[in-house]
């Protein structure tokens, strides 16, 4: 269209001005003369795009080298150039956090699987595919209890930090986990803890059977406070006291020494079997609605002593804590555990500080600068002991007491446990 409307304005100067005619001629020749190599460019450029996109598509079939020998000197040629180094690089293991990830996990002896966004396989172990009969691609809530396990991840992104669960398969049965959110867009990871060289039944197969609990091993009186496995115990019945009612939950957290590990918690609700009165409810949070579902504590049981085993168990009224469990399982004509070695935190605590003899936990926690969150829900109590029992392992450290043995004997208030 320009060029029809320059033709006609030098047409009418033609009549008019022979002269200026020719020179507006010659400009106009040159201007499409421009054009056509411009274009001419642009079309040899596009042209060399298409085959760098062509050569790109099936650079399985070439090598880099050859890719780069057929870059021009120009734009495409630098980014065929660049291409090239980058797939040198990518096919010797550089710049490949996916398969170094994979190449890890299957150096793991215990099963790992990594899920996507939505909750599909998209990287797991030989470990958990030859004992778990699990493939990539699939759907993990076809052989996992869907809402369980977004708890379970729920708590993994709140806490930062990977968490344990115990997940029902879709078709009944259990098997214990620990959950680790990978970060936006990454990912969640599942780890099994049973290892290659074990026998583990399939999550398809029949209700999986937990180990039953072993002899607990021997912790002396001369093992290093520092180096001593706890794990803090709560407890909760339905009417809120210990000595009376069912239990409804159980909650754990490990330790080593005055290391609290979050990770390594238990939380577990226990069908009592009717409802739970408001009363209690008032006292340790947990509602009918929560336990509605939940194992029975026959069921319940292995879990609870496997979190136990080879630990000083710690708390504030322990021992009642543990006779709450002992209760249960003569209830349910289990057999009555041994007694594990414990640590009362309460008589700790006041043995440190006369002023809080009788002291509740909240009151203990408040004396040492532990926060109570009730946010944290109706488990919070056993990480406010385990963080309890942190700070006062630090305080007997600077009373000169370090043995498992002196701490005991200080908190029986008997004469002779600090070292002279």
């Amino acid at each position: 269209m320009a060029l029809a409307f320059l033709g006609v304005e030098i047409g009418r100067l033609a009549v008019a001005d022979p002269e200026r005619s020719l020179l507006d001629m010659g400009a106009v020749g040159l201007g499409v003369l421009a054009l056509w190599m411009a274009f001419a460019r642009l079309n040899r450029h596009f042209r060399d795009l298409g085959r760098l996109r062509e050569t790109l598509s099936a650079w399985r079939g070439r090598s880099a080298a050859s890719l780069a020998a057929d870059a021009k000197e120009d734009e495409a040629g630098d980014l065929a150039r660049a291409v090239a180094e980058a797939l040198r690089h990518g096919r010797h293991g550089e710049h490949r956090p996916g398969e170094r990830l994979a190449g890890v996990i299957a150096a793991l002896e215990e099963p790992v699987v990594v899920l996507d966004d939505f909750g599909r396989i998209d990287t797991l172990n030989p470990a958990a595919s030859a004992h778990f009969g699990l493939s990539a691609g699939a759907d993990i809530y076809d052989h996992l209890s869907r809402p369980e396990l977004f708890r379970a991840i729920e708590r993994a992104r709140e806490d930062g930090q990977m968490v344990s669960a115990l997940l029902r398969r879709a078709q009944g049965g259990e098997v214990p986990v620990r959950v680790k959110d990978l970060g936006l867009q990454s990912g969640v990871a599942l780890v099994f803890p049973a290892k290659a060289g074990e026998a583990q039944p399939r999550l398809s197969g029949e209700r999986l059977l937990l180990r039953p609990n072993a002899r607990p091993a021997h912790l002396g009186d001369e093992d290093p406070l520092p180096a001593l496995p706890m794990v803090s115990l709560w407890v909760a019945t339905a009417t809120g006291r210990a000595e009376e009612g069912p239990l409804i939950a159980v909650g754990t957290v490990r330790m080593v020494g005055p290391r609290v590990f979050r990770s390594l918690s238990l939380e577990l609700f226990i069908d009592p079997g009717a409802p739970i009165p408001a009363e209690g409810t008032a006292i340790h949070g947990v509602t009918t609605e929560m336990v509605e579902g939940a194992r029975p504590f026959a069921a319940a049981w292995p879990v609870i002593a496997d979190a136990l085993r080879g630990c000083a168990v710690v708390g504030v009224g322990v021992d009642a804590s543990l006779g709450t469990l002992a209760r249960a399982c003569r209830g349910t004509g289990l057999p009555e555990p041994e007694a594990p070695p414990t640590l009362d935190l309460a008589r700790l605590a006041a043995a440190l500080d006369p002023a809080l003899e009788g002291a509740s936990l909240e009151q203990l926690a408040a004396a040492f600068g532990i926060a109570t969150d009730r946010r944290l829900g109706p488990f919070a109590p056993a990480l406010v002991e385990a963080e309890l029992a942190a700070g006062l392992l630090t305080r007997l450290e600077q009373r000169g007491i370090a043995t498992h043995g002196q701490a005991r004997a200080f908190a029986a208030g008997q004469a002779g446990a600090l070292p002279e």
